[in-house]
């Protein structure tokens, strides 16, 4: 007899290939979805812009958005990034042209970054896209199949949160067990 293992528990065992098959559909569904988006969303970044600013680069942007300037490390605290990664996105759109950087009088440590007219208008077509790319979908789901993609999306987002949680936990344990261990060798 197949033994059955959890998530397969609640339901009789005969049952469990149709739910590898479906879970199986599910994440070929999701991979290939996530790519897709990730096409698309270079290609239209590639025909807006004709310059060589990657979508990370394109999300830091939209993280900065149209407020105030930003420090660099509520951008890095917003984003799941280190400062230092952060650092570097901001310095390489500046140099693009694309962010300002502007450094705190009061403490020339701090550096604030706010969008150029450029980091607007570039920021604007990709939330265009977006907008294009929901509605799109949105138009070809009755209000049902609406509410349910929401809520399944809202689960992956969830889970999604979750890993990022629990991976950042994970680094600052090693970073902790190495400080620990550099520390009992001096």
């Amino acid at each position: 007899m197949q033994s059955c293992t959890p998530p397969r528990r609640t339901m009789a065992c005969e049952e469990a290939p149709d739910l590898d098959k479906t879970l199986q559909m599910l994440n070929e569904l999701l991979v290939d979805t996530f790519n897709e988006i990730l096409k698309v969303e270079e290609q239209s970044l590639r025909a807006a812009t004709r310059s060589a600013v990657t979508v990370t680069e394109l999300h830091t942007l939209e993280a900065i958005g149209a407020q105030e300037p930003r420090t660099v490390s509520e951008l890095a605290t917003a984003t799941h990034v280190t400062v230092s990664t952060m650092t570097i996105a901001v310095n390489r759109l500046a140099a693009k042209g694309y962010v300002e950087r502007l450094r705190e009088p009061a403490d020339r440590r701090v550096v604030r970054a706010r969008l150029t007219e450029k980091g607007r208008e570039l920021a604007e077509a990709h939330r265009q896209f977006h907008e294009r790319m929901v509605t799109a979908v949105a138009q070809r789901l009755d209000a049902v199949q609406l509410d349910a993609l929401i809520k399944a999306v809202e689960s992956l987002r969830e889970f999604f949160s979750r890993e990022t949680d629990r991976n950042f936990a994970r680094a600052f344990e090693n970073l902790g067990a190495r400080l620990a261990g550099a520390g009992a060798g001096l």
